[in-house]
């Protein structure tokens, strides 16, 4: 696959003739930043009382993974937003330029080739003529089908083209070896369970049955708001159809957010259909609160996973490495700085195949070319 780092390797030689390169019109990124926005909602947090001092601990700890989880699921959105977008203006814009860039330093190789055996050349022009045919070759050989082009890469020094095809097989075969050490035995791998159970106190099986005490607990306070959302919008229940339709929406809703475990969704449900207002989310008592932020603390770690699992994967398929700083925005941002890139490295290529043409030229060029 291209990736929008290729270019890189071939940069240096662009540049022969200074005519301005044409700009490359840029799509908007409106749709990237309206996933960023904050929604409209109404705000879900506790707010100070007339005379309270102050917020208590878990009301802070409540707000805080509030405002957590909302910066958070803008993130997703984003990503999820960008992500279609980016894979379309890479197959539309990016790929087709890259083609045309492959193609004319193709032109240069050949070109080259050429002019490694005219008259008045020496040893060492010919030996930088090799050089940059072996440098910029190897960003477009393995991908091209022009046997000539593998032939004069071998020639002037580049290595077997075919030499990757072999990297499946060694890999195979170091993982046969692998897989060929012996295995512990069932019984063994029963006595290692049985001491590694032994080994756990009296202790950490208290703290164990603690956090599993707390984790249904926390479970119980979602399905207590999903009863409570279920019990005031079930459709069957309303005869007036547009009401009827209403609720029949508003329960998809519910149940998708239920089913995800989304108690900041469910919340959000409950204050949009007023089921809940301002006094009773300041008047939730302390154990409701950490009930709560239990469950809150657990959806904000799925959506962190979420969104890790995206970008590695955006990383992954466009081979970006993990010391690039990455955001939604920042993709459309790069993606679209190595197309102009690009752009103008076909403007100045062209320029120099031209000049090229003269032999004259190309020695010119070799004179101020160091390896």
């Amino acid at each position: 696959m291209n990736t929008y780092c290729e270019d890189k390797m071939i940069r240096p030689l662009a540049g022969f003739c200074c005519a301005s390169p044409e700009a490359l019109i840029i799509t908007p990124q409106s749709a990237v930043k309206q996933a960023m926005k904050k929604t409209d909602n109404k705000a879900l947090n506790v707010v100070e009382q007339h005379g309270q001092a102050s917020l208590s601990p878990a009301q802070k700890i409540f707000n805080a993974l509030l405002r957590k989880l909302e910066t958070e699921r803008q993130l997703l959105a984003a990503w999820q937003e960008v992500i279609p977008l980016h894979q379309q203006y890479y197959a539309s814009q990016y790929q087709p330029l890259m083609r045309s860039y492959h193609a004319l330093v193709a032109q240069l190789v050949r070109l080259l080739d050429d002019a490694y055996s005219a008259k008045g050349l020496s040893r060492h022009d010919q030996e930088k003529i090799s050089h940059i045919i072996c440098s910029v070759g190897a960003a477009i050989i393995v991908d091209s089908d022009a046997a000539d082009l593998k032939r004069i890469y071998r020639m002037h020094g580049g290595a077997a083209v075919d030499a990757a095809e072999g990297q499946p097989e060694d890999l195979a075969e170091s993982g046969q070896e692998a897989d060929s050490e012996p295995h512990a035995s069932a019984e063994q791998q029963r006595e290692h369970a049985r001491a590694a159970k032994r080994k756990k106190s009296s202790k950490a099986a208290a703290r164990e049955a603690k956090q599993q005490e707390e984790l249904h607990k926390a479970s119980q306070s979602v399905r207590e708001v999903y009863r409570k959302l279920a019990s005031a919008l079930h459709p069957d229940r309303e005869q007036d159809p547009l009401e009827h339709a209403r609720k029949t929406a508003l329960m998809q809703r519910v149940n998708i957010a239920y089913d995800k475990k989304d108690l900041l969704g469910l919340l959000e449900l409950q204050l949009e259909i007023e089921q809940i207002d301002q006094s009773r989310i300041n008047s939730l008592s302390e154990q409701h609160l950490q009930h709560y932020s239990k469950v809150l603390t657990e959806q904000s770690a799925e959506l962190r996973d979420e969104i890790a699992g995206l970008e590695a994967e955006f990383r992954m398929r466009f081979n970006l490495g993990l010391q690039e700083a990455m955001s939604p925005l920042l993709a459309m941002r790069h993606l679209k700085s190595a197309a102009k890139s690009v752009q103008q490295n076909i403007h100045a290529l062209k320029n120099d195949l031209l000049a090229f043409e003269d032999i004259k030229n190309v020695k010119a060029w070799l004179k101020n070319y160091h390896i």
